[in-house]
């Protein structure tokens, strides 16, 4: 069936990016003509995504909504699109993630044709992995959307981008080219394009089947922030100081993660799931290590990061487990989760804006004469580490259940992670706040503006409403 509605949902932004690209330069209008193509694109997707959503059944698991399109005669090749809750889920918090970014950036910002045109490109792309239904459009999915970084980084990077660049292609391209390979044996085996969902059914022999899963696997650990490879993404975060490029950053290892809860639960030969706790091993001395440096580093960046980065670990240590009921869970705290670290990333620019403008060495109570961040920065803090206000809350509170359910140990080495790195926020956001260290009071007069205020609490309203009903927006 083709209502092209899911199509929709990759072309909208992809026009946009288009459009964007072909603005004149012009000071006074083309940047405000580009920002309002793109936050229309972007309320064209959310109304979209809305709209799929009331012809689901919330009750149902699985593809509920499937678009196939016919692309090559032989060896036979169609694509498919298809949808279930959780990935309606992780769609709708990204686009609307970028909306309410684009909002609180509205023309601040240096080459913004640059920027506009790849953050639209890189949601277009996002868009479409997230409802790739088989394993070849869902490759190219892959491999593209590393793209819109590779350009950021190029146009936003520090001095140091090139070795960034250098690192970040390398891993992605060893992960690329290992995922072509399995999905070419994949489709050879089939004599054609495999949907996701029947991969594991393949056949493989020995030494064949390993070789095919533990590629498709190391290509989503190279997206992850999972030792050996986490320094790649770290490299990014302290060099990029403009927030919807900081985003992106943060969001690319949503991509490896989505890779996982696709292929992990049903999909893959029980010869490889044995080997879980390998994984759970490498996860969890990650994020311990990450967890610990964040205590001793001063950079409120690193600090995000590594709460970004330690939360991911946990979602893809639940996936290991030998159950599959934890999705839905985790697509719940995906939402509220994506939405508080694009308001914690845009607070803290905010903030490390305010520093340059005033000249201020240090941020030591810097917050004592913001009272508008110092309230909005608080709440979002403590609603990402577990204050319960939000769907983040009661559905982590599931996940870890389940971790310790299954092991002990375990279990404790992930509280102990999450421990210290909600420490080493509240350690940052004490320092903003304690008015002993505070600088004159001629930083009064940086606080947030009216309108990014009223779009902070509006986010915040809408956490709260998803902590009595993750789905509330769906009648």
């Amino acid at each position: 069936m083709s209502s092209y509605q899911l199509l929709g949902l990759i072309l909208i932004p992809l026009i946009g990016s288009i459009f964007t690209l072909t603005a004149k330069y012009d000071k006074n209008y083309a940047v405000s003509n580009i920002f309002n193509v793109s936050i229309l694109s972007l309320l064209a997707n959310v109304s979209l995504i809305l709209y799929i959503f009331s012809q689901c059944n919330l009750e149902e698991s699985g593809l509920q909504l499937v678009e196939s399109f016919h692309w090559v005669d032989y060896p036979k090749v169609e694509i498919y699109l298809g949808v279930d809750i959780f990935s309606l889920l992780i769609i709708l918090s990204v686009n609307l993630s970028f909306l309410v970014a684009e909002i609180c950036l509205y023309r601040k910002t240096e080459r913004a044709k640059t920027l506009i045109a790849s953050e639209l490109l890189f949601i277009g792309l996002c868009n479409g992995y997230f409802i790739a239904a088989d394993v070849l459009s869902f490759y190219i999915f892959f491999v593209s959307s590393g793209t819109p970084l590779i350009i950021l980084i190029s146009t936003y990077g520090s001095q140091r981008k090139k070795t960034v660049l250098i690192r970040f292609s390398i891993y992605n391209l060893i992960g690329a080219l290992l995922l072509l390979v399995s999905i070419i044996m994949m489709c050879e085996a089939q004599k054609g394009d495999v949907l996701l969902s029947e991969a594991g059914k393949i056949n493989f022999k020995g030494g064949t089947e390993y070789f095919v899963w533990l590629s498709i696997f190391f290509a989503f650990i190279s997206r992850l922030p999972i030792w050996p490879f986490h320094y790649w993404i770290s490299s990014i975060n302290s060099s990029l100081k403009n927030p919807l490029v900081f985003l992106v950053g943060n969001l690319i290892p949503l991509i490896g993660l989505y890779g996982f809860i696709r292929f992990w639960p049903n999909t893959v030969p029980e010869t490889i799931a044995i080997h879980a706790p390998i994984f759970e091993i490498i996860c969890i001395i990650t994020m311990l290590f990450i967890a610990l440096v964040s205590l001793s580093h001063k950079d409120m960046r690193y600090k995000l990061f590594a709460y970004t980065t330690v939360y991911y670990l946990v979602y893809l240590t639940s996936i290991f487990l030998p159950t599959d009921v934890l999705k839905l869970n985790i697509g719940y705290s995906l939402y509220s989760y994506i939405i508080i670290i694009t308001i914690l990333s845009f607070l803290i620019s905010h903030i490390e804006h305010q520093k340059k403008e005033l000249g201020i060495y240090g941020t030591g109570g810097i917050l004592c004469y913001m009272p508008r961040a110092s309230k909005c920065l608080s709440l979002f803090i403590l609603a990402g580490i577990g204050l319960p206000v939000t769907s983040l809350f009661w559905n982590n509170f599931i996940i870890i259940s389940e971790i310790f359910n299954y092991n002990l140990i375990l279990g404790i080495m992930v509280i102990l992670s999450i421990f210290l790195v909600s420490l080493s926020l509240l350690e940052e956001l004490y320092k903003l706040k304690d008015k002993s260290s505070a600088a004159t009071e001629c930083i009064m007069g940086g606080d947030l503006s009216t309108k990014h205020y009223i779009v902070y609490i509006g986010c915040l309203i809408i956490l709260f409403l998803s902590f009595f009903k993750p789905l509330w927006f769906v009648y």
